[in-house]
């Protein structure tokens, strides 16, 4: 069980040129039963009857921290940090403590279907998602539409769980992504591109940031 949820969106920012319907990322954040912070990265759309295609061109941008996720799937056992498929790699006891990305919104043995790409180093098998890599729907006969997203209005679909150990708060990486999309019935792709943010920045951070807009607003 959930013990709180601290934000529900971090992040959402640079919606792509190349489509409107794009409207960026966003990102949620909870503490996990075991303590742990837990990440939902978004993709965020304004039009309904689209279907995610795939995630591609990953970046950690330049200055940021490292995102550390924590796995928790099988191949823990033989001494390795985890992999970043979900669903068949992970049960769904552990499933909320682990890291993974997903084409489909979803992270089961029957309905994840996404699957890694070579940007991938060693299969995935790091605590950070590789600069250049992506993942795509791995069965493409059966269509990842975009959903109704929730609270938040519009339409969405979830890419990511990262998950962190403890308490993050103060420790903030940044990456962005494009992405591939298509109108339900056709086969032309649509891309667009944005980035998010993992992590809350600390108190002093927050502080100094509150300063440069008021000294902005004082300056026009």
């Amino acid at each position: 069980m959930t013990r709180f949820v601290l934000a529900t969106v971090v992040a959402s920012t640079l919606a792509s040129a190349a489509s409107a319907s794009f409207t960026g990322y966003s990102v949620e954040r909870v503490i996990s039963a075991a303590g742990n912070s837990r990440y939902s990265v978004y993709a965020n759309f304004s039009a309904n009857n689209l279907v995610f295609l795939n995630a591609f061109s990953f970046v950690n941008s330049a200055g940021s921290l490292a995102m550390n996720a924590r796995h928790q799937d099988f191949l823990t056992a033989d001494g390795e940090v985890g992999t970043w498929q979900a669903g068949s790699s992970v049960s769904a006891t552990d499933r909320p403590e682990d890291s993974w990305v997903t084409a489909s919104g979803l992270a089961t043995s029957a309905g994840w279907g996404s699957a890694l790409d070579p940007g991938f180093a060693n299969g995935g098998i790091v605590r950070d998602i590789n600069a250049g890599a992506g993942w795509y729907d791995a069965t493409p006969g059966t269509a990842n539409p975009i959903q109704a997203g929730g609270t938040q209005g519009g339409y969405r679909i979830l890419l990511a769980q990262i998950v962190r150990t403890g308490d993050d708060s103060g420790y903030v990486s940044n990456h962005s992504m494009q992405l591939a999309w298509k109108v339900a019935g056709t086969t032309t792709a649509i891309f667009g591109n944005g980035s998010f943010q993992i992590g809350i920045p600390a108190p002093g951070a927050m502080a100094l940031l509150g300063l440069a807009g008021l000294a902005g607003r004082r300056r026009r």
